[in-house]
């Protein structure tokens, strides 16, 4: 069997020591406490003993502790056994199981029902409850195999029996007995996946550096063939938490076999920085003698050649182990104590964090309203930091730029904005010189979105899809068509309908790549406030409820009303008859007109330089201009059809109010359906999930949504008692508890 020994006051040849340093005791007390507290959650100072079973591990341990085990095959430790001396005015052995942490809820309510009180241990009772014990946990033996469901029972178990062994003269001590390495299946009773179990068990004690490791071998082999000093190397690299133990000095009879042994321990052949010691087991023969009887034993076995060669190193005899072992402990404690108290302070903050992300107990209405009425108030709080651009406000915002929100629509804007001006015409004007360059922009590219299932019904992937405009007629072709499909008797003029009709397939463009931009902002602000809800809702249930019971019914219903909206501007900007009260038409019309004069004006005179002087005559500066005669701007004229004057009239209408209605309309949808709609309106999705709607739940959706359900109430007994725990844990480790 494997033993690991924690700190804890030794008993017998100790005593004297204890009452010469009370302090040393205090500390072990106080790390005694600690471990009834939260001994399964913080690693505490500990000394782990480890070997083959056949290594005299048991005699090492009897000795250390006076507690004896039983010899009985079947009853060898199949599971952590948890021993506690403590001085207690009534001697009583009381026996229970503390449960694996990670055991199904029912299996550790089953086990902890198990408790056994003996007032005097006798090999038979104490076989007796180890029987009884092997059974609570389910252990399978020569009698019982498989469970009532015809399950095959496991050899061995992750709970822990705990034994508490109280007297008045019992001194403070806790020893942890595991289950010891084997190497080879027993048909029957082991199996190979038993080798890795209790394996991975004792490596587990063994790594955690506040563990001292104390290695058990027989002296009649050689400690450096040892596979224990291998995994004791694994767990401790550096080998200076590591202490090795020689037992049954007595069966190394070859003259080399002894000589290894007694240099190892007297530190020749050591590379150990805690040395070796020896001691000498009770035999099978012993099994009557009382520990006193052995332990004279063992003095007189080492006084005798070549032993006696070990007599002053202070390393022969279980008296000085148990020396050595008290001293090591101590000072282990004293060592890791300021780091304990950082680890348990540490644990609590974060206990009390999760218990205060549950809220407040959910037992009746009242208190159900309070919490969901909590949590919209945090999740408002992130929306409104969000769209003010405060992001110091909240980790997440340092943590997930994603969630940036307004920064996210103002990009979506800009593109948007840009998207329009660049490729949201049909054809280019006459007067746009860089149209190529412009074509290359698509609104696929520019608004991507993030994938939620549940906006696939709001989003109509006919609404983004582009109009083929390849291999089209230029745009003044295309309006002389117009114009002459169209013409009347008209002089010089044409009918205003054409106009917006002009406009109407100027502007097709418009409604995918402003339906691009809605899906974008509607994806935006939805991965926003599915990520904010999982923010400040840590429960799983509650969420599900929530968000599945109301949220998303109702954020479809506003993400439906942006879109709606959107398409309802669009129909108003295109499909109406074109009005403007803008002074920048009339200017923008006036400058292509212009423009078109200039140019004629350039093409009929002739280009010349003027000089201006100063008051000296002086020539200070000299500008090229063109230069007409009174003649040439008599003549000034055209020289145009009737048709073709209209047709660039039309252009000139049709550009002017192309680019009022565009500008227009971007600011429309940009202020109506996402600012409004989208983000600060009444009905905005951001506010979906507030205080009102809180105060609007009935009793029912009340009771669906915040209830605890029974899992939910063990966690926060649990995180409650834990937290209770470790308070107490932390006043001892304070000298007040």
């Amino acid at each position: 069997m494997t033993k690991i020994i924690n700190m804890g006051s030794m008993a017998g040849s100790t005593a004297l020591h204890e009452q010469q340093n009370p302090g040393n005791l205090a500390i072990l007390a106080k790390v005694d406490k600690l471990r009834e507290l939260i001994g399964t959650k913080v690693a505490l100072p500990q000394l782990v003993v480890v070997g083959d079973q056949s290594s005299g591990k048991s005699s090492v341990l009897e000795g250390l502790t006076g507690f004896g085990f039983p010899r009985d095959a079947e009853l060898c430790t199949r599971y952590a056994t948890q021993i506690t001396c403590r001085r207690e005015v009534e001697e009583s052995i009381d026996v229970s199981i503390i449960p694996h942490i990670d055991a199904a809820p029912y299996e550790q309510e089953r086990v902890k029902k198990f408790h056994r009180t003996l007032r005097e241990m006798t090999p038979e009772s104490l076989a007796q409850v180890f029987k009884e014990a092997n059974e609570a946990m389910g252990i399978r033996n020569s009698a019982r195999s498989t469970s009532s469901d015809g399950a095959t029972l496991p050899a061995f178990s992750e709970h822990i029996l705990k034994i508490e062994k109280l007297g008045p003269d019992e001194k403070h001590f806790t020893v942890i007995d595991v289950p010891g390495i084997f190497r080879k299946e027993t048909e029957g009773v082991t199996t190979e996946a038993d080798i890795d179990l209790v394996r991975n068990m004792v490596k587990s004690y063994m790594k955690d550096t506040r563990t001292i490791i104390l290695a058990i071998m027989p002296s009649n082999v050689d400690p450096a063939t040892q596979e224990i000093l291998k995994l004791a190397r694994q767990a401790d690299p550096s080998m200076t938490r590591t202490m090795a133990v020689l037992t049954k000095p007595d069966l190394a009879i070859e003259r080399t076999m002894q000589q290894i042994a007694i240099d190892h321990v007297i530190g020749t052949r050591s590379d150990l920085l805690l040395g070796y010691y020896i001691v000498k087991n009770r035999g099978p023969d012993d099994a009557e003698k009382t520990l006193e009887q052995g332990q004279a034993d063992e003095r007189k076995f080492f006084s005798n050649t070549p032993w006696s060669a070990l007599r002053n190193t202070g390393k022969a005899g279980i008296d000085a182990l148990k020396a050595r072992v008290r001293e090591l402990l101590v000072d282990l404690i004293k060592k890791e104590f300021p780091k304990l108290k950082a680890d348990v302070v540490k644990e609590l903050s974060a206990l009390r964090s999760q218990l205060d992300k549950m809220g407040q107990s959910r037992s009746n209405q009242h208190a159900q309203r309070a919490y969901l009425n909590k949590m919209s108030e945090a999740f408002q709080t992130l929306a409104r930091d969000s769209l003010n651009a405060y992001y110091t406000s909240s980790r997440l915002f340092e943590e997930r730029h994603d969630l940036r929100l307004i920064t996210r629509v103002v990009e979506a804007n800009d593109k948007y904005s840009n998207a329009m001006w660049l490729i949201g015409h049909t054809r280019p004007f006459a007067s746009d010189s860089d149209s190529d360059d412009k074509g290359s922009v698509s609104p696929h590219t520019e608004f991507e979105c993030i994938d939620y299932l549940e906006l696939e019904e709001i989003f109509d992937p006919a609404d983004t899809i582009m109009p083929d405009v390849s291999g089209q007629d230029q745009i003044m072709e295309y309006i002389e068509g117009v114009y002459r499909d169209s013409r009347g008797q008209d002089l010089g003029t044409f009918s205003g309908a054409l106009v917006s009709t002009m406009f109407k397939e100027q502007s097709k463009k418009w409604k995918p790549i402003t339906m691009c931009y809605m899906n974008q902002v509607v994806s935006a602000v939805h991965h926003f406030i599915v990520q904010a809800i999982n923010e400040v809702c840590p429960d799983e249930r509650v969420r599900d409820e929530l968000w599945n019971g109301y949220l998303l019914e109702e954020l479809q219903k506003s993400y439906r009303r942006a879109m709606d909206h959107a398409k309802f501007l669009l129909e108003i900007e295109r499909e109406g008859v074109p009005m403007t009260l803008n002074h920048y038409f009339n200017d923008n019309l006036q400058k292509a007109q212009s423009s078109r004069l200039v140019a004629a004006m350039e093409k009929l005179g002739m280009e010349n330089h003027v000089e201006t002087k100063n008051e000296h005559g002086d020539v200070v500066n000299k500008e090229a201009g063109v230069f007409l005669s009174r003649a040439q701007l008599n003549n000034l004229s055209f020289n145009m059809a009737n048709s073709d004057h209209v047709r660039e009239y039309m252009h000139d209408i049709l550009e002017a109010y192309y680019k009022v209605s565009r500008k227009r309309f971007v600011d429309v949808v940009c202020q109506q359906a996402v600012n409004h709609y989208l983000l600060a309106g009444e009905g905005s999705p951001l506010k979906t999930f507030s205080t009102q709607m809180v105060l609007n739940l009935n009793e029912d959706q009340l009771d669906m949504i915040a209830a605890e359900d029974a899992p939910v109430k063990l966690r926060r007994e649990k995180l409650g008692r834990d937290i209770k725990n470790f308070e107490d844990a932390l006043r001892v480790l304070k000298g007040s508890g």
